[in-house]
């Protein structure tokens, strides 16, 4: 019994002390040696807490991440086989701030990352505080001595970096540097400020467009200050696609299909939208206020100015655009039966990479052929009725869809090529 007392005792002033930590700690920078920072909840490791010096005499790189982040959970098998490769000299440390409870059912049930063994902590309050991001994956590349030599946003996880980072060697990695301020970041204030507070109340119009800017995030929205009678649209870091079919929702409902929503006929070079890359000279921001009480109406200025800035005229008609339509084959309902039974609403290759399996599970209609839409080249339609949720597996070959057919059938669907008449915008040479 005392002994136990005393084990107790222990444990207690352990997380009295990463609590104090927890409120008082300054986030650590590149050069910075690590302390011992204390991971209360862990999975997969010797034990269920532990601490950084678990992992002495072992280059480290944490990475903070969500269930959640796309980006994060299509890397994790790539850092799985770093771990794997490296077990003697790298520690690879996923850390999340989700509970113990849904960290395990993901890795579990999600079709990504089964059969991943990687030591972890969650339910995280300290590295968070000790390195703030609100973008993620964020990494923190820690050499055997201790030192952070880079903060990374993932994408530097090559096996050519973590040799030179196990090997002590010299590492030239971009720094990620998040904009912490949420203001600025989410552009809570207009683009343009100078002494707006003092004449807000005189502005009638103002509209503002420009290139890629770091601090912004990539987002659109549409709001009405009924204080002030003005309405305000915003579409920051975003494709001349995305504008153009934001600046046209008032009249297209429809899913968005960045090869087929616009047609260009003009000569001005600027791409229309990321094809796969992230480029920021075809990123663009745009930021609107003018007087009124309703965002109805929006188009008229949105896209006057985008006409203008761009140097074309645009205009919207119907086409019969080429597409590939799934519905229903007969009147079975196996669809309805999910994939993994336990799983969340999930997507697995949405790109539709030709040979992969695209699986969908519990995910609505709408959501899936936003998906798949959003970044497959092809032209994906469902039509099913009221259907409101699907569950299917195909591997993917739009050139063989006898074969697609043949699967498809399995989950009481069909796949053909056929055309859809689309609301289509039109650029021309102004």
């Amino acid at each position: 019994m005392k002994s136990i007392f005393k084990s107790g005792l222990f444990i207690t002033l352990i997380l009295s002390f990463t609590l104090s930590i927890a409120q008082s700690i300054k986030p650590l920078n590149v050069g910075d040696k690590v302390p011992d920072i204390y991971f209360a909840t862990m999975l997969n490791h010797t034990s269920t807490n532990g601490k950084l010096s678990d992992f002495n005499g072992k280059a480290i790189i944490i990475d903070v991440w969500f269930k959640e982040c796309i980006p994060c959970v299509s890397n994790m098998r790539h850092l799985d086989s770093l771990q794997s490769e490296y077990a003697n000299d790298l520690k690879i440390l996923p850390v999340t701030w989700q509970s113990k409870e849904e960290i395990e059912r993901f890795w579990r049930t999600n079709l990504n990352v089964t059969g991943i063994k990687l030591t972890q902590s969650v339910n995280d309050k300290l590295v968070r505080k000790i390195f703030p991001a609100v973008s993620f994956p964020h990494q923190i590349w820690i050499d055997k001595n201790g030192t952070i030599v880079a903060i990374t946003d993932g994408k530097n996880t090559s096996r050519e970096n973590v040799k030179k980072l196990i090997e002590n060697k010299s590492l030239t990695l971009a720094e990620k540097k998040d904009e912490l301020d949420a203001s600025v970041r989410y552009a809570h204030n207009p683009d343009l400020t100078i002494r707006y507070e003092e004449n807000k109340n005189k502005l009638l119009y103002y509209s503002y467009f420009s290139s890629w800017r770091s601090e912004l995030a990539g987002m659109s929205r549409s709001n009405v200050d009924k204080a002030t009678g003005r309405v305000r649209i915003t579409a920051n870091n975003l494709s001349l696609v995305y504008l153009y079919d934001f600046a046209y929702t008032n009249n297209s409902y429809q899913t968005r299909h960045d090869p087929t929503r616009v047609i260009r006929r003009d000569h001005n070079p600027v791409k229309s939208w990321l094809e796969g890359t992230f480029d920021t000279t075809r990123l663009f921001c745009y930021d609107l206020i003018y007087k009124g009480t309703t965002t109805k109406g929006f188009s008229k200025y949105m896209i006057a100015d985008l006409d203008r800035a761009f140097g074309v005229k645009s205009h919207e008609i119907i086409m019969d655009i080429p597409c590939y339509v799934i519905c229903m084959k007969g009147g079975g309902t196996k669809f309805r039966q999910a994939i993994v039974s336990e799983g969340e609403a999930q997507i697995k290759n949405p790109s539709m990479k030709k040979d992969v399996v695209l699986v969908v599970n519990k995910k609505t209609v709408s959501a899936v052929e936003r998906a798949i839409n959003q970044y497959g080249k092809d032209l994906v339609l469902f039509e099913m009725g009221d259907e409101k949720i699907i569950n299917f597996q195909v591997k993917w070959n739009t050139d063989d869809l006898s074969f697609m057919n043949k699967e498809l059938e399995k989950f009481d669907l069909k796949i053909e090529k056929t055309t859809r008449k689309r609301k289509v915008i039109i650029l021309e040479d102004a």
